[in-house]
């Protein structure tokens, strides 16, 4: 079946935001005197939506105490929204591929973990209206890989899972598109990289956004 729709993940896979997350969590951790991270430990703290970030970085005799995971969330959500655009910047040649996707009458949407209410500007920010969906964490509806708000976001998009493939750089988001019967492709420049992305079993795994293109081309 041809390909008429392409959904991506957002961090990691359509923006570097690694930079202004990382910076977001150990400004939490310095507000509650808590040991900060380098920014390489992010890679693996972020991706399944900003609830189990903010436990990744809770100390441990504070775990499950809710007052302390509510503030910190808060105030992680508060220094974010401030600071999101600060370092962020889509990957070289994202901006082109979408062009391209575009010009072949393919439909583009964002399903993320990210908050909803960041999300939609940090798109809109850097890809102006290329989007026809973008849809972030919605209360309500379990983060990804869950498929219940994959298909919700495939039903808003008007797609055929069949017909959708879904990009994304992590396993979260090779089981996020395997979930929901969608062809997972791997974007190996993100943050994870390529052996997360084999060992998760993604359908293809590409090395820079022009192979989207051509990976569609040849479908």
């Amino acid at each position: 079946m041809p390909i008429t729709h392409v959904m991506f993940d957002l961090d990691g896979t359509l923006l570097d935001t690694l930079e202004d997350l990382a910076r977001a969590g150990n400004h939490v951790c310095e507000e509650f005197g808590w040991p900060t991270f380098p920014l390489e430990r992010y890679r693996y703290k972020v991706g399944n939506g900003i609830d189990r970030l903010i436990e990744r970085i809770v100390p441990a005799e504070f775990a499950g105490d809710e007052r302390v995971f509510l503030t910190a969330r808060d105030a992680f959500r508060a220094h974010y929204d401030a600071h999101k655009f600060d370092h962020t910047a889509p990957y070289p040649g994202v901006p082109k591929m979408l062009d391209a996707l575009l010009g072949r009458g393919v439909a583009l949407a964002v399903l993320t973990n990210k908050d909803h209410a960041a999300a939609g500007p940090l798109v809109e920010r850097f890809f102006g209206r290329r989007f026809q969906l973008v849809q972030g964490h919605l209360d309500g509806f379990p983060p990804k890989p869950d498929a219940r708000i994959t298909h919700h976001a495939l039903e808003e998009f008007g797609a055929d899972a069949a017909a959708t493939l879904y990009v994304g750089d992590s396993d979260v988001d090779v089981e996020t598109g395997h979930n929901a019967g969608m062809f997972a492709v791997g974007a190996a420049w993100g943050f994870r990289g390529r052996v997360e992305l084999e060992t998760a079993g993604a359908d293809a795994i590409i090395e820079t956004p022009a192979d989207l293109i051509s990976l569609i081309d040849t479908r």
